[in-house]
């Protein structure tokens, strides 16, 4: 097999890994799902999905270079990200939605506002783009043309999107949302507990 297609097929899949494992982008899609319009999913898988694929356009031009010649930026995006988290997880717990028209028990995001929050939440941890980084470097052994070097990003952004459309898919049935809206207060504070736990982990984690 082509030592390119072996290694895009492997970055593929160790993306797709990264993508499925618990986290706060995985946490933002769920609820989303549970507590919100099918459009609202759509926007916010977008939103990571693009997250993603900013992430590995500046993992291919160098982020670890970039850090070791400017190695307290690493820590001030830390802080950014943790920071955000902590903004989202506040939210959880204390900002209740305003819309008269639908049951209070659901949010009704804007496009915009729910695209935004997926891919400020996929961007605020910026340890990801050093995972992609030393993924390429290690995976990417052979010479890629600038064509493969143009379809990575590409290829994030799809894995990412359609994975978290998955689990938009999932969490959206009447079943799985009429469960959420009898224990809303209570899956809310667990997701703001975990949302502080990461959001503090990234702020004061080496």
């Amino acid at each position: 097999m082509d030592k390119e297609l072996v290694s895009l097929i492997s970055i593929g899949c160790a993306i797709l890994l990264g993508a499925m494992s618990p986290g706060a982008s995985f946490l933002l899609a769920t609820r989303t799902a549970l507590s919100s319009t099918r459009k609202a999913s759509l926007a916010v898988s977008l939103g990571l999905g693009s997250g993603a694929m900013i992430f590995a356009i500046v993992a291919l031009l160098g982020l670890q270079s970039i850090f070791l010649v400017i190695p307290w930026l690493h820590d001030v995006l830390k802080i950014i990200g943790g920071g955000y988290l902590l903004w989202v997880a506040f939210k959880m717990l204390f900002i209740r939605s305003k819309s008269k028209k639908r049951s209070p028990e659901v949010t009704n995001h804007t496009f915009t506002s729910a695209f935004l929050s997926g891919l400020l939440t996929q961007m605020s941890n910026p340890n990801t783009a050093l995972v992609f980084a030393s993924l390429f470097t290690t995976i990417l052994t052979v010479k890629f043309s600038s064509l493969v070097i143009f379809f990575i990003p590409i290829m994030t952004f799809f894995i990412d999107f359609f994975w978290f459309q998955i689990v938009a898919k999932l969490f959206s049935t009447e079943k799985t949302r009429s469960g959420y809206l009898r224990h809303k207060r209570s899956f809310d504070k667990v997701c703001a507990g975990f949302m502080t736990f990461l959001g503090l982990k990234l702020i004061l984690g080496k």
